[in-house]
């Protein structure tokens, strides 16, 4: 049930505002109506808690209250829940009366007679204020409340000397019930308070009174379906059921388990109330006076048992009730309704769609229909608040859906009502105000008259148009189409989508096959006639790729796939259907993925050929110097590629005897990869070894070189390491362009000699260049490196020349080729992004 939009037009565009806000106030008012409804539960066991404080304690009523509040806050539970337990205390309820009581009489419980199980709340309260106040003997009730005492304490202390048929817990709650049970509006109401407030782990409750002629008679049920309910509405008393043999032997009836129930009464409980565990017992009233039975049922065993004797008193508390409530239906003729009767509501479950049955509400004269409220809902009833068929029972339309008011809906029920002109509506947006927010659905009412109500039905349309645009985003988004020809009269039906794949108007309607045959290419439409007569022949689906000759002009390819409908029999073909799909974009969308392998084939060999031709020069430039191991020096050297190995880099080095007997050590790395690094690497090696061949400084070489590079005015720049040993004075000058300071090892012992200034080689013609000198002993050894060997990926140069002073201090004292090795094995794995280059030299010991 929802609230309809109604249409809007200049003249009333404010009309949606004002629905939400009227919704939003009906929503509020219906929350605070709730809560004043609980309230008034609770209400009823404060004031007979009040009531019996101020008898006891000769106290006001303020007081009394007072004394409630400072307790609750003490003992951290609700002001209803302590008065509930004080309640149990005070005034125990009653087992129902034994076969052997007289009867009349009425047991006795400590501080007066027990209250009537149907007498009012009030009525109790008002007997508790009459009580007279404790002799000298009598136990002290009120002197445990003390808010020094917690409240089970207080409890104990007031109990009386022989044990109460009920404990202090089941008392509280016993009394709570009895309050709600107040606002019960028939048996069923009674039922479910029975389940849900005072037992809240029953299956179901099933409640019945006696009839004249000794038969049962459902009064009231809870957690039982409507089927079963109309089925045992009258129960024989001869029936084999707890409920039958609690009302002829007068006690309480205990079934643990389905097999004892199997056993015991022929498996016909599970006919009448779900549930492992059942416990009947009589509706005995105060006087002794039988009124019927009830039977209550559990999934499994409740913890601590079963509570025989606090469903006993629960049965004795609820027969008033609805005797009360069975006797105001009979005086108001509500019984002879055939909504009210079981198997109608059983009928009303079966149906697949909500409904609802209203009866009318008249005003004070009698004669208009004011409102409708809401007597009947089947199990499939929930709105757009997500209210069930329970939720909504004996509610007021109007108070529902105010919504209906405005747009019109209401009109059209009160209509139906008077008129007997039933009503249906077109398919309309409606809106339910939840919350705050409003919530919409697409949904048909049905409105027609029953007895002198009216029966209301919806049906959602919501899932269905979901379903059918989705199908349809579905075939847009795929270019999809379905189709199917009917054998017989030769009718095409076509979606929409397949209008749009073959480039043909919607209007006048799908074309003819004859039509069909003409749209396909002439090239294509031999094979799609030996498809089609295969499909009708065979009987076996078929799929064909062909081309379809579009109005506009445009290229387009298809993909069919089709199967046969044939008859019950499966001889004769009576329809074919199949759907049709636009491939054009996949297909070239293949042609393009062949190209671009073509071209990526083609690129690999070139790559593959620059490839080689990049490594076999660097191995000719990066080859084994012409120093060999003297006397006077000792050289070592590696170098170990880029583990990409499409990605040679820059990286050189170079040592060589000059004309003046010194010896020239280089290394160096030019910036890029591949065939243009090696270039440049080629360029800046022999460019330097030529012009050490001068009798230049290191300082001055790498002064020419920058020039050189600058003038050049190449894609790289480049850093490097120039230096000349002099073995007579064993003394090491060089200089640097941006490239890592070498290592000097002596005694074991290495250090990171400190550069001279000096800039990136090709960075700037003006860029000057330092000179360092280094007096090398026996014994001592420089390491020279490039980048590659420290530097990796999520590392910095700090911290990689720091492992490699780490590394070459562990092993330096076995000679320069055990060293180097050692760095290698450590840090001159492949870099993923760099070569690795490290040389050494080593002065020999005497």
């Amino acid at each position: 049930m929802t609230d309809r939009i109604p249409p809007r037009t200049p003249s009333d565009r404010s009309a949606a505002p004002e629905t939400a806000t009227l919704a939003a106030t009906v929503d509020r008012l219906r929350a605070e109506v709730d809560g004043l409804r609980r309230a008034m539960r609770s209400r009823g066991v404060i004031e007979q808690a009040k009531g019996m404080l101020m008898g006891r304690m000769s106290c006001t009523a303020d007081e009394a209250f007072s004394h409630l509040a400072q307790l609750s806050q003490h003992t951290n539970m609700k002001l209803v829940e302590v008065a509930a337990g004080l309640l149990g205390v005070a005034a125990p309820p009653p087992r129902p009366a034994s076969p052997d009581t007289p009867p009349g009489s009425a047991r006795r419980v400590p501080g007066g007679t027990a209250p009537s199980a149907d007498a009012r709340p009030s009525d109790r309260a008002a007997g508790a204020r009459g009580s007279r106040a404790p002799g000298p003997g009598a136990p002290p009730v009120v002197t445990g409340l003390d808010l020094g005492v917690p409240a089970r304490a207080a409890t104990e202390a007031a109990r009386p000397e022989a044990p109460a048929p009920l404990s202090s817990e089941e008392a509280a709650r016993y009394h709570l019930t009895a309050s709600a049970l107040d606002t019960a509006a028939d048996g069923d109401d009674v039922a479910r308070l029975i389940g849900t407030e005072a037992l809240g782990g029953a299956d179901a409750v099933a409640i019945a009174l006696l009839e004249p002629d000794g038969a049962l008679r459902l009064a009231g049920t809870y957690g039982m379906s409507a089927h079963h309910v109309s089925q045992w509405r009258r129960i024989p008393p001869q029936a084999p059921l707890p409920l039958t043999e609690a009302l002829r032997e007068h006690r309480p009836v205990l079934v643990h388990s389905r097999s004892e129930s199997a056993r015991r009464y022929a498996r016909a409980t599970e006919a009448l109330v779900p549930g492992e565990v059942i416990c009947a017992v009589p509706l005995t009233d105060t006087d002794g006076t039988t009124h019927g039975a009830m039977s209550v049922s559990w999934p499994h065993l409740p913890e601590g048992g079963v509570p025989e004797e606090f469903t006993a008193a629960l049965g004795q508390l609820c027969v008033g009730v609805v005797r009360r409530l069975d006797a105001r239906a009979d005086r108001a003729g509500l019984g002879a309704a055939p909504g009210d009767e079981m198997w109608f509501q059983a009928l009303l479950d079966a149906l697949l769609d909500p409904v609802v049955i209203l009866t009318p509400l008249r005003d004070g004269e009698g004669r208009d229909v004011a409102d409708f409220r809401v007597d009947h809902a089947n199990a499939a009833t929930v709105d757009l608040a997500g209210r069930t068929g329970t939720d909504v029972l004996g509610r007021r339309m109007t108070e529902l859906y105010p919504g209906m008011v405005v747009s019109g809906v209401f009109e059209r029920l009160l209509e139906v009502q008077r008129t007997g002109t039933p009503y249906e509506g077109d398919a309309e947006q409606f809106i339910e105000m939840v919350s705050g927010h409003l919530r919409s659905s697409t949904m048909t009412l049905r409105a027609v008259r029953f007895l002198d109500g009216v029966l209301l039905s919806w049906r959602i349309h919501d899932e269905d148009e979901r379903r059918a645009a989705q199908l349809a985003q579905a075939q847009r988004l795929a270019r999809l189409g379905t189709w199917q020809y009917d054998m017989g009269t030769g009718e095409m039906a076509w979606s929409p989508e397949m209008f749009a794949i073959v480039g043909l108007p919607a209007e006048p309607g799908p074309p003819s096959a004859d039509a069909v045959a003409e749209v396909i290419d002439p090239e294509d439409l031999s094979a799609a006639t030996a498809v089609l007569q295969e499909l009708v022949t065979g009987h076996r689906p078929q799929t064909l790729e062909f081309r379809v000759r579009r109005a506009d002009g445009l290229p387009c390819t298809v993909r069919a796939a089709a199967e046969a409908v044939c008859d019950p029999d499966g001889e004769e073909v009576i329809a074919l259907r199949g759907v049709l799909q636009d491939v054009t974009a996949w297909r070239r969308a293949q042609e393009a993925l062949a190209q671009a392998r073509d071209q990526l084939d083609e690129e690999r060999g070139r790559t593959a050929a620059q490839q080689e031709a990049v490594t076999f020069l660097q191995r000719a430039i990066v080859h084994t110097p012409d120093v060999a191991d003297s006397a006077e020096l000792r050289f070592a050297a590696h170098y170990v590629p880029a583990e990409r190995i499409a990605r040679v880099g820059g990286d050189w080095y170079d040592a060589v005897p000059l004309p003046d007997g010194r010896t020239l050590i280089a290394i160096g790395d030019v910036s890029g990869h591949g065939l243009p690094a090696a270039a440049g690497m080629t360029t800046v090696r022999h460019a330097l070894r030529g012009m050490a061949y001068t009798g230049a400084e290191p300082a001055q070489i790498l002064t020419w070189l920058n020039h050189m590079v600058c003038h050049q005015r190449s894609e790289y720049i480049a850093t490097a390491v120039c230096a000349l040993l002099n073995p007579a004075t064993r003394t090491l000058t060089w200089a640097q362009a941006g490239h890592l300071p070498p290592l000097h090892i002596r005694d074991g012992r290495p250090r990171v000699l400190q550069p001279p200034f000096g800039m990136v080689l090709g960075a700037s013609s003006d860029a000057a260049y330092g000179s360092g000198v280094v007096d090398l002993a026996p014994g001592d050894m420089v390491l020279m490196y490039t980048d590659g060997l420290i530097e990796h990926r999520g590392g910095d140069l700090g911290r990689g020349l720091s492992r490699l002073v780490g590394t070459v201090r562990e092993n330096c004292r076995d000679g320069l080729d055990a060293c180097v090795d050692h760095v290698m094995r450590h840090l001159g794995t492949p870099n993923v992004r760099d070569d690795t280059c490290l040389i050494g030299i080593q002065i020999p010991e005497a």
